[in-house]
């Protein structure tokens, strides 16, 4: 007997659900288990962390390209809106100016190259959060310092990367460069990030404008890239700076919503509606942030390979948390007229090395006061020889405290199998720590870690739950680094990142000729 055409669909339409299911399951395993379960927290208290699924798929559980260029980017991903000149920042350079020596006091002799051209940039008029000053900066030089802001010139920048170069030789020719480049051993490793990353990423994007068809072709060469290296937040000579640069780390967004309100939308105008908006930062939202690009790459992820060959499983490490780092992060909190413990309480790495000198769960010491405080203070011993990686490895619980900026250990800490306590970040970088949720990938601790030891108590008595989230945390670091589509990543991402950079930048002749329109 032929069943009717109704009857005939039920038993396929049963089958379909339950493969809808089961892929459900493969890349959502969440789904398949039911809801997180919220557990006991280290005062016995209810707490938000809850029992984390990860989907096996790298695409469901980690940022996209577009998510990821959007992060780096914030202020600066949308471009200015079509023909709105005053949303555009125009420059051009002065070729006659002779940059000179910081001491211009000295008398050099003439060089082979003395006169560099200087940039000057003009931005955003009448825009509400931009004044005179930062609005329009003259002067700014190629010379590659710490802390300021400065122009591209290749020839410098790759001169600076260069691990060979002998300054005393260079001072008998009299080479021109020499002055080109101050504090050149702490410069080496960001221009070194340029010169791999980022002048590859703008000769690619040239090479595919020839294959475009002759009118979609730009034959101009790029704006000026605009750097800032080291670890201040503002640069030295123009404070807050206003335009499109490019940094190693900027202020966390403080919600996910607050990134999305930045580049959501087509372009930004100079006015109404559309104008550009601030990022609501854990800084506030009184000034554009940087684009963060990946700098200094061999201090914050060289170590990474230390961890794969160092590493201890998790159940033969030491139930403790440790902590080790330089007395950085004074700016905020050390003043020379206060006493000495008035300042390491103000100070968080201090604060949390002299509160738990007698713990047992705890043991934490700076490696550096950086000549602020003494090495024993009040009978407690502030500082400690360097430690290696493999010591600090066998510790459970890694204490993460940001100094300047983002903490230059956490990558190698949270690839671990060790798990990381950290304050919630401030800052982000190339790592995204914006974007690391507490219970899921660390254990939050508040900003002046005066409940570490609950928090490590917490580790001891929810062993298995620990692990989870060092477990999950690794999974992040090899997402970002390891992963065979990483590197790939990392290329298209930096290069959408130099297209829409260019999009910012008209050069003062165009600017003339279509306000002259």
């Amino acid at each position: 007997m032929l069943l009717s055409s109704s009857n005939r669909k039920t038993p396929w339409t049963a089958v379909g659900l339950a493969l809808l299911f089961l892929c459900t399951c493969f890349l959502r395993v969440d789904v398949c288990l039911g809801k997180d379960q919220t557990k006991k927290g280290a005062e016995g208290s209810t707490k938000s962390e809850t029992q984390h699924v990860v989907p096996n798929i790298r695409a469901n559980r980690f940022p996209s390209v577009t998510e990821r260029v959007k992060l780096y980017m914030s202020n600066w991903y949308n471009p200015p809106c079509e023909d709105d000149v005053d949303a555009s920042v125009g420059y051009w350079f002065d070729k006659s100016a002779s940059s000179g020596t910081k001491n211009k006091k000295k008398k050099k002799k003439k060089k082979k190259k003395e006169d560099w051209p200087t940039l000057r940039v003009d931005a955003y008029e009448n825009h509400p959060i931009v004044n005179q000053t930062t609005r329009i900066m003259t002067n700014i030089k190629s010379i590659i310092e710490p802390d300021m802001l400065f122009f591209m010139e290749e020839d410098t920048l790759i001169n600076c990367a260069d691990w060979d170069y002998d300054e005393e030789e260079a001072k008998e020719k009299e080479d021109p460069f020499l002055d080109r480049v101050i504090f050149r051993h702490n410069m080496r490793i960001y221009c070194e990030d340029v010169q791999k990353l980022l002048l590859p990423a703008w000769r690619h994007l040239r090479f595919l404008e020839k294959k475009k068809p002759l009118e979609e072709t730009e034959t101009s060469s790029p704006p000026p890239v605009l750097l800032q290296f080291g670890d201040n937040k503002q640069s030295h000579d123009f404070k807050d700076v206003n335009v499109p640069h490019i940094k190693k780390f900027r202020s966390a967004a403080t919600q996910p919503e607050d990134l999305s309100k930045v580049t959501s939308g087509a372009c930004h105008s100079s006015s109404g509606p559309t104008i550009r908006k601030a990022l609501n930062s854990a800084h506030g939202q009184s000034r554009f942030q940087p684009i963060v690009w990946k700098l200094a790459s061999d201090r914050h992820f060289k170590k990474l390979y230390d961890v794969y060959r160092y590493d201890t499983q998790w159940k033969n490490k030491k139930p403790m948390a440790v902590f080790r780092g330089q007395l950085t992060g004074s700016r905020d909190g050390y003043d020379k007229h206060m006493s000495d413990e008035e300042n390491c309480h103000n100070m968080k790495r201090c604060r949390l090395v002299y509160n738990h000198a007698n713990s047992k769960l705890i043991h934490a010491r700076l490696t550096s006061t950086r000549g602020r405080l003494p090495d024993v203070l009040n009978g407690v011993e502030l500082l400690a020889n360097k430690t290696k990686i493999d010591d600090l490895l066998e510790y459970k619980g890694i204490i993460m405290i940001e100094g300047n900026d983002v903490a230059s250990g956490l990558k190698w800490a949270l690839l671990s199998q060790s798990v990381v306590l950290m304050p919630k970040p401030k800052h982000t970088s190339w790592c995204m720590e914006e974007l690391l949720e507490p219970w899921v990938h660390y254990i939050p601790i508040d900003d002046f870690a005066t409940n570490v030891e609950e928090r490590m108590q917490w580790i001891i008595d929810n062993d298995e739950l620990a692990q989870e989230i060092s477990e999950r945390a690794t999974l992040w670091m090899e997402d970002m680094v390891f992963h065979p589509d990483a590197a790939q990543d990392d290329r298209e991402i930096q290069e959408e990142i130099l297209r829409r950079y260019e999009a910012h930048f008209m050069e003062m002749e165009e600017v003339v000729e279509v306000r002259s329109e």
